[in-house]
C-alpha cells in the first residue's frame, strides 16, 4: 500500500501525515508506551500516496545550509531567569509578537499535558519559555501554521527539528513570513510517561502537581528542576529525578530518535538553539552564570531575525566543532542502549516500584557531591586549579 504505514517505528510522530491526507483517513493515536502513531482507515484510504510524500523521515531533502555559530545571551538579566539559556527565543518570539504576528511552540496545558498552541500577545508567550523534555502534541497545528500564512501574517514556529522538518514538509513550499526555530534535541520521552510520573512526584509531595520546571535557574544555570504543589517547592539537580536521569542516558526516547534523519548540521529551520555547553572552557570570558545559547544561523532568514536582535544580546561568532563538542546531537543521533527494548514495561502498573527498577538512578556520593555542586563554583573551581598549576 503506498501510505504511511510502512514507516513503522521509524515515525517521528510529527502529525503531518494527519494533517495534509486529502481523505482525512489518518489519525495519530497512542502506542502502548504513549507515543503518537498514524492509523489510517483504509477503507477510506485510496493511496495516493501524498502522505508518503510529505513525510519528513521518508521524503525530505537535504537542506543544503552550513551554519553559522555564535555565542549568545541576553542583555535583560530577569528574562534570563525565565529561560533555559541564553534568552535568545523570547527576544525572537516577542520580536515577531510586535510585528503583529503569531508564535506557535510547546506549552503545558491545564493537566501538564505538552501541547503546540499559539501566542499572539506578549502574555500568552511565557507558557512557551523553558525547556520540556517530553514529545509535545502538534496535532492540527501545522494546518493553523498554513492558515496564518495565507493571511499574510508573520510567524514564528518552534519546535524539536523533526517538528520543524515536519512542518517543512506538511507546506511543501517556503513562505517569506516564517521563521523557524529548532531547538536541539537528544529526544523525547512518551507524555505518557510524563503524566505516571507527574502523578508519582504528586503523591511524594503529598499534592497535586501544578507546575514542573525542567530547567529551572533558581540556582543558577545548570540543570536544576523545580516541582510544585499548591503548598510545596521542591528544587533539586534534575540527575536525582529518575524520569530526568533515564531521558539524560537515552533510555527513554521515542524509538525513531535513535535513527534521527534531523542529527545532522544540515539544519531544515531558520535558526538552531541549545545551551552551549562548555562554553567556560572554550570562551572563559563570555561565560554567564544566568546562561548561555549555542545559536545556528541556517539561512539568510535566520540572519535577519538575529540581527534584528543586536541591540538587545551579546553575541560572539564561535567555531562548529567547538558547539559539537558537548552537543553531540548536532551530528550524531542518540545511541540506543540494551535497556530500552524493555524500558516502558510495567510503567502501567505499580510505578514506584517502575521506578526502582526501570528508572533506578545509579550515583555514588562522589557524583551526587558534584552535581549539588552549581555550574558557576564548578567554573571558579576550575579557573583558582588552573591558575595555581
Amino acid at each position: 500500500m503506498n501510505n504511511i504505514s510502512a514507516l513503522g517505528k521509524k515515525c517521528c510522530g510529527c502529525a503531518a501525515c494527519e494533517q495534509v491526507c486529502p481523505k482525512h483517513c489518518i489519525q495519530m493515536k497512542p502506542d502502548e508506551e504513549g507515543f503518537l502513531y498514524p492509523v489510517i482507515d483504509t477503507e477510506s484510504c485510496v493511496d495516493c500516496g501524498v502522505c508518503v510524500k510529505r513525510c519528513p523521515v521518508l521524503s525530505l531533502k537535504p537542506a543544503g545550509n552550513t551554519p553559522k555559530v555564535f555565542s549568545v545571551k541576553s542583555k535583560d538579566t530577569e528574562m534570563l531567569q525565565k529561560c533555559t539559556s541564553g534568552g535568545v527565543f523570547p527576544l525572537l518570539a516577542l520580536q515577531t509578537i510586535r510585528s503583529g504576528g503569531t508564535v506557535f511552540g510547546c506549552a503545558y496545558d491545564k493537566s501538564l499535558r505538552a501541547r503546540h498552541t499559539a501566542a499572539r500577545t506578549e502574555s500568552e508567550l511565557e507558557a512557551m519559555f523553558g525547556s520540556k523534555y517530553v514529545q509535545s502534541d502538534t496535532r492540527g497545528v501545522y494546518t493553523e501554521v498554513k492558515d496564518e500564512l495565507q493571511k499574510g501574517v508573520p510567524v514564528l514556529f518552534s519546535g524539536t527539528s523533526c517538528q520543524v522538518a515536519g512542518l517543512v514538509s506538511f507546506l511543501g513550499r517556503d513562505y517569506d513570513n516564517l521563521l523557524t526555530v529548532d531547538v536541539l534535541c537528544h529526544g523525547v520521552p512518551s507524555p505518557l510517561l510524563f503524566k505516571r510520573h507527574m502523578e508519582y512526584l504528586g503523591k511524594k509531595l503529598g499534592g497535586e502537581v501544578k507546575n514542573f520546571t525542567f530547567r529551572c535557574k533558581d540556582k543558577g544555570w545548570g540543570v536544576f528542576y523545580r516541582v510544585e504543589t499548591a503548598d510545596i517547592k521542591k528544587v533539586e539537580h534534575s540527575h536525582f529525578d529518575p524520569y530526568f536521569s533515564a531521558f539524560v542516558e537515552g533510555k527513554t526516547v521515542r524509538e525513531s530518535c535513535y535513527s534521527c534523519v534531523c542529527a545532522t548540521p544540515d539544519r531544515h529551520a531558520d535558526i538552531t538553539l541549545a545551551d552551549f555547553w562548555g562554553i567556560d572552557d572554550i570562551d572563559p570570558k563570555f561565560f554567564d552564570k544566568n546562561g548561555v545559547s549555542l545559536v545556528l544561523v541556517n539561512t539568510t532568514k535566520g540572519d535577519k531575525a538575529m540581527n534584528g536582535l543586536s541591540s538587545d544580546i551579546i553575541s560572539k561568532p564561535q567555531k562548529f566543532e567547538d558547539a559539537v563538542k558537548k552537543n553531540s546531537n548536532l551530528i550524531k543521533p542518540t545511541k540506543r542502549p540494551a535497556c530500552r527494548d524493555t524500558i516502558y514495561q510495567g510503567m502501567d502498573g505499580n510505578y514506584e516500584e517502575y521506578v526502582k527498577t526501570k528508572l533506578k538512578i545509579k550515583s555514588v556520593l562522589k557524583k551526587r557531591i558534584k552535581m549539588l555542586v552549581s555550574f558557576d563554583t564548578k567554573r571558579k573551581i576550575k579557573q583558582l586549579i588552573k591558575h595555581r598549576g
